[in-house]
């Protein structure tokens, strides 16, 4: 992604995430949008490119948070590796995958948060209230976005790295 397009799309998402969706939340749980944004990216850029955007996104989520500097980003970075090691074009011919693939992220994400927050600031947290009335409901969330917003970023990765075709 260059960085005409993805700066301001990441800062206009950790905008969002932190100052709007806040009043959408629905059974304590909302949208990551940064996350979703990273997931994609990670799963259609074979290089290394989606580690970097989970650390830009990290930070800028972190800069609009409480949390300490660097939480979001040390939970992002891993998960975005793990996708992008494996095989871009199998997320491209298979939805399901794509999707659990999202899913399955988020939640890692999440809980990856959860243990860093407690153990890296000592933030006594309730790992089954937390769990069920946060971590859930926002990864439902992301489950039902993530097609949609593997569609865009899609789109404006074929644009940005046009397959070349042999003759």
């Amino acid at each position: 992604m260059s960085l005409q397009l993805g700066i301001p799309l990441f800062v206009l998402s950790a905008l969002l995430q932190a100052t709007v969706l806040p009043f959408w939340r629905v059974f304590g749980g909302q949208p990551d949008l940064i996350v979703l944004l990273v997931l994609a990216w990670a799963s259609l850029d074979p290089g290394q490119e989606g580690m970097v955007w989970a650390f830009v996104g990290g930070l800028f989520l972190d800069l609009l948070s409480g949390a300490p500097i660097g939480i979001s980003s040390l939970s992002l970075v891993p998960v975005a590796y793990l996708i992008g090691v494996t095989e871009a074009q199998v997320y491209r011919s298979n939805v399901l995958l794509t999707l659990v693939m999202m899913t399955g992220g988020a939640l890692a994400y999440h809980v990856g948060y959860m243990i860093l927050l407690r153990f890296l600031t000592d933030y006594p947290a309730a790992w089954s209230e937390a769990f069920r009335y946060v971590t859930l409901p926002s990864v439902v969330f992301d489950a039902i976005l993530a097609l949609p917003v593997v569609y865009l970023i899609r789109r404006w990765y074929d644009r940005l790295h046009p397959r070349r075709v042999a003759i």
